[in-house]
């Protein structure tokens, strides 16, 4: 596709959330590893990253202002989590339940989207920009704006939250607003990996008890 979308995610910045100037040593960094040159012009020309789409799509930042918007911090938390299950991974921004949207460094740099609660991974596109227009072909599913104008009606929804289930995903198929609450970062991610340590070896549609805590 052609940069509309690219430019329509620009013109639908949450304003109102500061990201920070970017940390050009950690850009030269990650630079080095991530050899796309379509999403660092994203990240300079979005002034660093942020949120998009009232919320409901969060592209980190290159500074170290806050840490739930910061990629090497927020990559950290998930290495340390998941462990072998992010294995090669490294993960740009996020959806509205704090799935992850990462390059596949093991794999030519190839976009995936990983399953925060499965531990599963996704093959998404070859790069930034069959990445963008992915979401922008199944718009409703990735960025979720109907959903988060639903709970933005009735309920507060701060920067550093995701929408997290009361019941998981897995066992419930549940995305309905009744099912959800906010949940700070990382504690959502805590969360998700008990639930991943006990389904992401399992094929699709294994019948299992799950057993998980209140985040």
């Amino acid at each position: 596709m052609d940069k509309a979308f690219f430019n329509k995610l620009l013109d639908n910045k949450v304003r109102e959330f500061y990201s920070g100037e970017p940390d050009f040593m950690l850009l030269s960094k990650f630079k080095g590893i991530i050899r796309d040159t379509d999403y660092f012009d994203f990240i300079i020309e979005s002034h660093n990253g942020g949120l998009f789409y009232k919320q409901s799509l969060h592209i980190y930042s290159y500074s170290a202002n806050r840490e739930f918007n910061n990629i090497e911090f927020v990559n950290r938390v998930l290495k340390n989590e998941y462990g072998d299950m992010y294995e090669g991974l490294l993960s740009f921004g996020q959806d509205l339940f704090g799935n992850q949207f990462c390059f596949d460094t093991a794999n030519h740099n190839r976009i995936v989207v990983f399953n925060s609660e499965t531990g599963k991974r996704e093959d998404m596109a070859a790069d930034f920009m069959e990445w963008l227009d992915t979401l922008y072909r199944h718009f409703g599913y990735y960025i979720g704006l109907s959903l988060i104008n639903e709970w933005h009606a009735k309920h507060d929804f701060a920067f550093q939250q995701r929408l997290f289930p009361k019941l998981p995903f897995v066992s419930s198929n549940d995305f309905r607003t009744g099912n959800l609450q906010v949940v700070d970062f990382p504690l959502y991610l805590k969360s998700y990996v008990a639930v991943a340590r006990q389904v992401h070896h399992l094929p699709d549609g294994t019948t299992v008890k799950i057993v998980f805590g209140k985040p």
